[in-house]
């Protein structure tokens, strides 16, 4: 990797942390907590990992409509916050260009947790999954075309820069696997050091849930019936669940899609003047990586 490489791994790794930080305060405080506090409820408890992801509790009086909003509330304010980035930031600087991305990012982001959410029913997507019913999946659909929309101008925008930055898309290639690395361990990291029951089991998928209810139901009759039920058996009923219930893999797809509408708008992007990365953008990019986790680190043991 050369030295243009390197800087432009850290300065991607730097607005990742910093872009999925400050979407994690926008989405969990500003969107569910500010949505809940609108309709007259109160927050009781809110997590927030340092690098992953995170949830809040709250107390409310409200019928169906008003859970579904504060639901789709954390998602709605990427979208919005995306979206004025998107439209509002000018100029064909690199560290513009980057700025336009992050906002890019967050919609992506958006798409990805209410169409995958909505279509297996887990996180966010839970009420939506039930609410919705059938009409979940061209709602899935739809929002997932956007996200694909948005990762193509994205990446149309800003590869060209980026490829002007370090010579080639080899090179680009290289360092977003490092910056995405970076984050994927932190992200990881934290999950396993500090775990968390509820957020593992927010984040499960509707069809293990019915998996779980319906295996727990079976044992129940079994041993009504007097049937010894051995360690075996339960394999065996599990598979058997696991296989009635098997969902269409939906988020793989859409994973797919979104890698082709980058790499579309990788080739498209138009060629840009050769370019250097800046010290001064490295030290800006971490400076803004390092504040927003220092925030992220402050809100979480204060609202602990």
């Amino acid at each position: 990797m050369t030295g243009a490489t390197v800087r432009l791994a850290a300065v991607l790794g730097c607005i990742a942390l910093a872009t999925s930080r400050l979407g994690l305060v926008a989405h969990e405080l500003g969107g569910h907590g500010g949505m809940a506090l609108l309709l007259g409820g109160e927050v009781t408890q809110v997590k927030l990992f340092w690098f992953a992801g995170g949830w809040i509790r709250y107390r409310i009086d409200t019928g169906e409509a008003g859970l579904l909003a504060i639901t789709v509330a954390g998602m709605a304010v990427e979208v919005v916050i995306g979206g004025i980035l998107w439209l509002t930031v000018r100029g064909g600087t690199l560290a513009a260009r980057l700025v336009r991305g992050a906002g890019g990012a967050l919609v992506i982001h958006a798409t990805w947790y209410f169409a995958t959410g909505a279509w297996h029913g887990y996180g966010d997507g839970t009420l939506l999954y039930r609410d919705l019913g059938d009409a979940r999946w061209p709602a899935a659909i739809g929002v997932a075309a956007v996200g694909c929309a948005v990762a193509y101008a994205a990446a149309r925008w800003l590869a060209g820069a980026v490829v002007a930055a370090v010579g080639s898309r080899g090179q680009v290639a290289a360092a977003v696997v490092c910056a995405a690395g970076l984050n994927v361990v932190l992200f990881v990291g934290e999950r396993v050091v500090r775990s968390d029951a509820v957020y593992a089991d927010t984040m499960r998928r509707e069809d293990e849930r019915v998996v779980e209810r319906e295996l727990r139901a079976w044992q129940a009759r079994e041993v009504a019936a007097g049937v010894a039920v051995d360690d075996g058996a339960v394999a065996v009923e599990q598979e058997r669940l696991e296989d009635d219930n098997r969902q269409f893999p939906f988020r793989w797809l859409f994973a797919a899609a979104l890698a082709v509408a980058l790499a579309t708008g990788v080739w498209r992007s138009p060629r840009e003047p050769a370019a250097d990365i800046q010290a001064q953008l490295v030290v800006r990019a971490a400076a803004l990586a390092v504040g927003s986790t220092a925030l992220v680190i402050a809100l979480a043991v204060a609202l602990a």
